[in-house]
């Protein structure tokens, strides 16, 4: 089963829920937050930015609908996302926690991620 961290409003290029790491940066960037969560959300952020590899295929505009999924075996990287998602609730920003076993047409697939195209008309 894969599982995706996503805000409730949509993305403007993929119609779906944006996802969770993109509204921890706006935090980060623009939230109110302690000395103590801006470091928090920051080591967090880092971390997946040093081992959560960016696939070539999100550059291309041609799958601006793709969306990503993490794989059952992304333990440490889901472990994190749970913590983010604590941090972003408690600044009003809620998230979603979607999982589902077809997640499109699958544009990427590496260890930790599977990066897919939702078919037309579908939702999570």
């Amino acid at each position: 089963m894969l599982i995706r961290f996503a805000v409730f409003e949509s993305d403007n290029d993929s119609g779906h829920s944006a996802g969770a790491l993109v509204a921890a940066h706006t935090l980060r960037d623009e939230g109110d937050l302690t000395v103590s969560e801006h470091r928090e959300l920051r080591i967090a952020l880092k971390w997946f930015n040093e081992n959560l590899p960016v696939p070539e295929t999100l550059n291309d505009i041609e799958h601006r609908r793709a969306i990503s999924w993490f794989k059952p075996e992304a333990e440490e990287a889901i472990k994190k996302m749970w913590l983010l998602k604590n941090i972003l609730e408690q600044h009003g920003i809620y998230i979603k926690v979607l999982r589902t076993e077809e997640p499109g047409t699958v544009l990427h697939d590496d260890s930790w991620q599977v990066i897919a195209k939702p078919h037309k008309g579908q939702r999570f």
